[in-house]
């Protein structure tokens, strides 16, 4: 085997290996070693009679798993699961094997974006600016594969694996579709401190405007009057979602400003949902 060759088989060694660790979404060792021993009887098949430089290569794993740490961590590829059934690499997001058709259990730290073919990258606003109907479209395509109607005639496994997308997606759709779940997802997706319950209102002007909104709502002697709160709190809403808006849009995102604009999103959102349920006489009760 001359000095190409053998490099090229170094190269397909390291590949080989990398791909089997990717595979298995981890950089371990035991992920390597275990690629290491199928591609090495891979190139055995091969190169029956090697270079002696090829045959040191090949019996030195732990040589080949130092090359091959290089290699993986260096990648920008994309983390991706294995089919339990056929073992084919694929997204995490991804419902269905491309090669066997197999449901494959989504992973609960799946990306929302991508497991509703969003492309984060894309949406306008560091992610906060969603295409509502693009979203909606994407759900009914994956609630076609998911919904239990679907599953009859597959086996109990993958009955569960159905009902665990299923939630998953309708997870991810309900969290993208809504402001304050949204607003939360990004803070989290930047690893910014959870808005908790606990987080009140730090502007003492803000405060009063919550309470007097609740007030009027309580005080309100009919549909009319009810639905002036709202449109008076609609607007409220809105503004408060531009500031989001503008927080996410910044690079680095403006994180601080996000998280006080979400905790004021929640006291809205609790003064909407109010004063859409609204009845005559009936307690207003603001769960922040």
């Amino acid at each position: 085997m001359n000095g190409p060759a053998l490099q090229s088989t170094a190269g397909s060694l390291t590949r080989a290996v990398s791909r089997q660790a990717i595979a298995s979404r981890c950089v371990t060792r035991a992920a390597l070693s275990a690629g290491y021993s199928t591609a090495t009887r891979n190139l055995r098949r091969q190169f029956p009679s090697p270079h002696p430089a090829a045959r040191r290569l090949i019996s030195q794993p732990s040589a080949v798993i130092l090359m091959c740490l290089s290699y993986s961590t260096s990648s920008n590829a994309a983390p991706l699961k294995s089919c339990p059934n056929c073992s084919e690499a694929q997204p995490l997001e991804s419902l269905s094997c491309p090669k066997c058709t197999t449901l494959q259990p989504l992973p609960s730290e799946v990306d929302f974006f991508k497991a509703m073919d969003l492309d984060f990258a894309s949406v306008p606003k560091g992610g906060w600016q969603v295409d509502t109907n693009a979203l909606k479209r994407a759900w009914r395509l994956k609630m076609a594969v998911t919904h239990p109607d679907r599953m009859v005639g597959r086996s109990e496994k993958e009955q569960q694996i159905g009902a665990q997308q299923s939630a998953l997606i309708n997870r991810a759709y309900e969290t993208l579709l809504n402001p304050l779940p949204r607003a939360h997802y990004l803070l989290e997706r930047h690893n910014a401190p959870e808005v908790s319950e606990s987080d009140s209102l730090e502007d003492a002007e803000l405060l009063m405007e919550v309470m007097e909104l609740r007030e009027r709502l309580e005080e309100a002697e009919n549909e009319q009057e009810a639905a002036e709160v709202r449109a008076d709190n609609k607007k409220l809403l809105d503004q408060t979602e531009e500031t989001l808006a503008q927080a996410f849009a910044q690079n680095p995102p403006d994180l601080e400003t996000a998280r006080q604009a979400a905790v004021q999103l929640r006291y809205w959102t609790n003064i909407e949902k109010a004063a859409r349920e609204w009845s005559p006489g009936k307690r207003v009760e603001l769960q922040h």
